[in-house]
């Protein structure tokens, strides 16, 4: 039995620091680094900080994610684009602002799409006459939350508009649900269309699909200024 309880003892001693450890938690050192790479000292609700890569136990993730590992925490305008000085055709549209640590990708388009002049925007034709969205027709970008935090999202504000043959219907989509959810937006005037993304880690892209267009030639722009709302934690 004494030699038993040495023995455990002599485990729990050794370093714990390897890239080959698994996705268990396992405590924090007591000097920098107290983790190796690829993994976050945390402090769970019960019980001493543990190092953990986000997928083991103890980890935040599911409800309440992020809790004890994400550096900071904000509510409120995530992102912002400004298309008031765009040609419309240009290939894409660099965030004009982005949150604390949030990074904020480039409004672009998808390659099917032609690209159209229209200042004050990114403007596109060769948009779908179906009357169901086309999953390879659509502007995108997408925001990247702090490692460690998970990603809310509430609302849009943006200002989308068609022409007289563009598309009659426009829905953003996101990729927590391979863009399968979608949330209808308006082609003929500004909107804050609402959203419902929790707890999402990592990269979050968003899609405006255009449809229901009554020629390809029509184009769908979205102009003046774009902005997404919500938090991370």
């Amino acid at each position: 039995m004494i030699r038993g309880s040495l023995f455990v003892i002599a485990i729990a001693g050794c370093s714990a620091y390897s890239p080959d450890l698994p996705s268990e938690p396992f405590l924090c050192g007591s000097s920098d680094p107290v983790c190796p790479d690829g993994y976050a000292c945390i402090t769970p609700a019960i019980g001493s900080p543990i190092c953990s890569d986000g997928s083991g136990p103890g980890s935040g993730s599911g409800s309440g994610s992020g809790s004890g590992s994400c550096p900071m925490s904000f509510t409120g305008v995530l992102a912002s684009w400004n298309l008031s000085g765009e040609a419309g055709s240009q290939v894409s549209s660099a965030p004009a602002a982005s949150a604390p640590g949030l990074v904020a990708g480039p409004l672009t388009r998808a390659p099917v799409l032609i690209t159209a002049a229209g200042a004050g925007s990114i403007n596109s034709s060769n948009w779908s006459t179906s009357p169901e969205p086309d999953p390879t027709r659509y502007y995108t970008f997408s925001i990247t939350p702090p490692s460690g935090c998970a990603l809310s999202v509430t609302s849009m504000a943006i200002d989308v508009l068609a022409s007289a043959t563009g598309p009659a219907t426009a829905a953003l989509g996101t990729s927590t649900d391979a863009f399968a959810t979608n949330v209808m937006v308006s082609t003929s005037a500004a909107s804050s269309p609402l959203l419902s993304v929790t707890n999402a880690h990592g990269a979050l892209e968003l899609r405006l699909f255009g449809f229901s267009a009554s020629a390809a030639t029509g184009t769908m722009r979205i102009q003046n200024t774009m902005s997404i709302t919500g938090a991370f934690h």
